[in-house]
């Protein structure tokens, strides 16, 4: 069962919004719609614009929000390439994590055990992971691994492609043994940082993140938050929140805000999100 990240924190942060006469809130990343679900539930006069590129994930979601129908409308695509011909709303979520039921699929390549080499969130595009580490030369492979600052990055990258060349990787549980064997065990798997960078490059997820932190310069009276769970990821955002807040509004966290011990003991998924939030004045 997934879990939604801070939940009752990211319920907390948009109660402003409740004292708008028709706020509209977009949810970048719908996921399974729990966080849609829980800040329908509790502010009665919002709406919400959910997007996500995942239709298995899309069709589940939408069950779950049928009883809200009214007030919840659903995008299908990418958030970097709808929001810009959306109104202008005064709430934005993004949760940047993979759902469980991406992770937990065998199918869909994302977790350790998966018997394919896929990872992408949108089924219908070409580029997957068994293309990145099967196919991607020494110097690409290098540029993912470093970009997800894997350790080592460029013995992994070598060893990878020394390895294909005999049998290629064929399936998630084909790499991450590899990885197991031939990289230093320490508390996280030793193919955790590996398959998140390989990830974030089937899926753009930076790309994807700095569209959105542009996007949202254009903003006016609205609060953006932002659930990262790669370091890299929480770095571009606080960076940019540093550089706005000179100009467009105020930081409303000045340290992320993280899940309590008691969270992350329910769901150990969520111990390495962090959630930035920032509010952008209207001029």
């Amino acid at each position: 069962m997934h879990q939604s990240v801070l939940l009752e924190e990211v319920v907390a942060l948009f109660e402003p919004l409740s004292q708008k006469p028709q706020p509209v809130l977009i949810d970048c990343t719908l996921g399974l719609g729990g966080h849609s679900l829980a800040l329908l539930q509790a502010y009665p006069n919002l709406h919400i614009v959910g997007i996500d590129k995942d239709k298995e994930a899309q069709t589940l979601a939408l069950d779950k929000l049928a009883p809200y129908a009214e007030r919840f409308t659903h995008k299908q695509g990418n958030f970097a390439e709808v929001l810009p011909t959306l109104p202008p709303p005064q709430g934005i979520l993004a949760d940047l994590g993979v759902s469980s039921l991406q992770l937990d699929n065998p199918h869909r390549g994302f977790g350790f055990h998966s018997l394919n080499l896929d990872m992408r969130m949108d089924m219908e595009q070409s580029l997957d992971a068994f293309k990145i580490v099967n196919h991607y030369s020494l110097y690409e492979l290098e540029r993912v691994l470093q970009m997800g600052e894997v350790h080592g990055h460029k013995k992994i990258a070598s060893l990878i492609v020394q390895h294909r060349h005999k049998q290629p990787f064929n399936t998630a549980q084909d790499l991450a043994s590899f990885l197991a064997k031939h990289t230093h065990r320490g508390k996280l798997h030793p193919a955790t940082l590996v398959f998140q960078a390989i990830r974030m490059e089937v899926n753009a997820e930076m790309q994807n993140l700095q569209a959105l932190l542009e996007y949202s310069k254009t903003l006016q009276d609205t609060l953006l938050c932002v659930i990262a769970f790669h370091s890299l990821e929480d770095r571009q955002v606080k960076h940019a929140f540093r550089e706005y807040a000179k100009v467009y509004g105020e930081s409303l966290t000045k340290k992320p805000l993280i899940p309590s011990q008691q969270e992350v003991r329910l769901n150990p998924r969520a111990r390495s999100a962090k959630m930035r939030a920032f509010y952008f004045k209207a001029l």
